[in-house]
Formats: C-alpha cells, sequence, structure tokens
C-alpha cells in the first residue's frame, strides 16, 4: 500500500484514516476471568478505530488516527502506544477538559465480552480538530459508531465524514455496538442506520446485524444495503468465518481453529485486512465470486491470529505472520 504524497510539501501522507475512540481496557486476569475472579486487571491500548489504524500499520500500511484523549497518564501512554506502532498523529489531541476512556473487559460465563465503561474524553473531539487538509491525500476513512452517540464527537465525525465524500475516499463503517453508552437502544439503531448511507463498505458481526435488520438473512439482503449506498458487506461470524456480499453475489469463508487467549480485537484486525487489500484496488462493488473469497481468507487470518495472543495491539499479526498462516493448513470446515 503506497503513501500519498503532497505536491506542496512532499509530504507523505496515511492512506488510511481512522476516527473515533481511543482508550484503556483493564482486561482481567489469567485471561478470559470473570471480573469478579480476576486476580489482577491488566493495562491495555484499545478502541475499535485505533486498533484498525495499528493492525494496518502492522500489515504494512500507511494509517492515521484522528481522535482525543485525556491529557492525563493514561492518555499519555495511548499516544505513545500509537507513536510507537508508526500510526500518525498529526490529528490526534490531548484534552485537558476530560479522562481518557477505561473500559473494563467483563467476560460472561458463555464467553462473551461485555464493557463497563468510564471517562469520555474521545467524545470531546471537535469539529475544529478535523482538518480537511489531511483527509484529502488520504485513500480510505475509517468510522465507528461511538464517536456518534454524544457531541462534540458527533459533529466532528460528520464534519469528516463530509469531507472524505467530498475529496473521493472510501468510506468503511463498523458499528461497533456498544449499548451501554447509548441513551437507548431505539436512538442507537436509528443512528447506524443512518450512518449506513454514509459508508461504501460495512462490516458487522451476527449480533449487530440481528439488531439492525431483525428477519432478515445476511446472505439474501444485499439489495437492501445496495439501497444504502453499501459496495462491500462483510458479517464476521465468531470461529465460523464470515460472509461477504457486493453486487455479484455472496459468499462465506471458514476461518482455521487455533487456540484462542482472547477474541478482544478480532473484529478489529478482520477490518484492517479487508482495508489492506481494498488499498491495491480501484473500486470496491465490483467483486467476482472468486475475489470475494481472496478478501475474505486474508481478512479471517488476520483476525483469528489476533486471538491466538492476549490483548488487541499486541496481538495483531505482521503480514508475513498472516502470509504463512494462510499456506499452514487447510482451513477447517
Amino acid at each position: 500500500m503506497p503513501t500519498r504524497q503532497s505536491s506542496i510539501d512532499n509530504r507523505q501522507f496515511p492512506t488510511v484514516l481512522c476516527l473515533g475512540e481511543l482508550l484503556i481496557d483493564l482486561v482481567p486476569e489469567p485471561s478470559g476471568s470473570t471480573l469478579d475472579r480476576a486476580r489482577t486487571l491488566r493495562i491495555a491500548p484499545g478502541g475499535a478505530p485505533a486498533n484498525v489504524a495499528v493492525a494496518l500499520t502492522r500489515l504494512g500500511a500507511t494509517a492515521g488516527f484522528i481522535g482525543k484523549v485525556g491529557d492525563d497518564p493514561l492518555g499519555r501512554l495511548l499516544h505513545k502506544t500509537l507513536v510507537e506502532n508508526r500510526v500518525d498523529v498529526s490529528c490526534f489531541r490531548l484534552s485537558r477538559q476530560s479522562l481518557t476512556r477505561v473500559a473494563m473487559v467483563t467476560n460472561d460465563s458463555d464467553e462473551r465480552q461485555r464493557f463497563v465503561f468510564y471517562g469520555n474524553a474521545d467524545a470531546q473531539l471537535e469539529p475544529r480538530d478535523i482538518r480537511e487538509s489531511y483527509i484529502r491525500h488520504a485513500k480510505f476513512f475509517h468510522f465507528g459508531s461511538i464517536s456518534l452517540i454524544q457531541e462534540p464527537s458527533r459533529s466532528a465525525t460528520l464534519a469528516a465524514i463530509r469531507f472524505a465524500r467530498k475529496h473521493g475516499l472510501l468510506i468503511s463503517f463498523d458499528p461497533n455496538l456498544r449499548p451501554p453508552l447509548w441513551p437507548n437502544l431505539k436512538v442507537a439503531r436509528r443512528t447506524i442506520l443512518g450512518s449506513i448511507e454514509l459508508c461504501d463498505v460495512l462490516k458487522v458481526n451476527q449480533s449487530e446485524w440481528d439488531f439492525l435488520f431483525p428477519g432478515r438473512r445476511f446472505e439474501d439482503s444485499f439489495s437492501l444495503l445496495k439501497k444504502h449506498g453499501v459496495r462491500l458487506a462483510a458479517m464476521t461470524c465468531d470461529a465460523k468465518g464470515s460472509m461477504l456480499a457486493a453486487k455479484k453475489g455472496c459468499v462465506a469463508v471458514p476461518t482455521r481453529s487455533v487456540e484462542v487467549a482472547d477474541t478482544t480485537g478480532a473484529g478489529d484486525g478482520f477490518v484492517a485486512g479487508l482495508l489492506y487489500q481494498l488499498a491495491g484496488r480501484q473500486a470496491a462493488g465490483s467483486f467476482k465470486q472468486g475475489e470475494l473469497e481472496g478478501l475474505a481468507s486474508f481478512a479471517n487470518a488476520v483476525g483469528t491470529l489476533t486471538c491466538t495472543k492476549p490483548g488487541a495491539i499486541p496481538a495483531f499479526p505482521s503480514l508475513r505472520k498472516v502470509q504463512e498462516f494462510m499456506r499452514s493448513a487447510t482451513f477447517s470446515r
């Protein structure tokens, strides 16, 4: 994925820009423990859009992050984490008005994750923090729904999307639904459905799909998504793999079985794998079945490898590891 350069100052700009939350996950140890049985809590940088940015740089892409954290020890740790992972932080800000968001991971007995949140510095991102001159040089723009929940980050996100659309960026959206952060689920559903109309690429998981389109089968519903303006849709199906749909059809692609250490960030790794490959294309939406299968297989591999180590950012694989993983064995059926 090549970088794009400004003809004015010859500066290298990121190919992919990710906007949204960057936070601290407090993860129970031993890995997978419920919060009330944890012996310790491990500090782990996280936040879906920021995770995608880091996962992209691990694959060798150039990525930038647009967001805000508190001007506090945790916020400075997050800033350091982005810099160490070669994420461009030209539009990353520290706020003295709010504390960095913290998410306590409360693993359920059925192995699903839930989160309890504290702080909201990421929601203080303002429209004046968004620079059109920065966005116009990119190729992709990725966002989630958390920055749309409250002001001023909602207006900032919409301003960034307007600039992205104006300059022809491919826009990717992962709702990353977190019910505790929304006023109610009715507002969440209405907001997310409205945001789908702003994107070219949509990624959901199975529960998000069922929440947004109850009673509809993903594989039968691309005509519905196309009406919203979506050109490529992806649904992750946990350990089963994923499904991708575009104008010419839908594919279901399984993934390999691995020993799971932690599922945190698997969906973000999948998104990064998808965007990494799309960067080599001129447009999305005209995929043949074989192309969709290739996209899904690679994105599956990134997401699956992320599950083999604790945490999200420490677990994102390099391009070499993804390629080795894809060559090493036959995918399980």
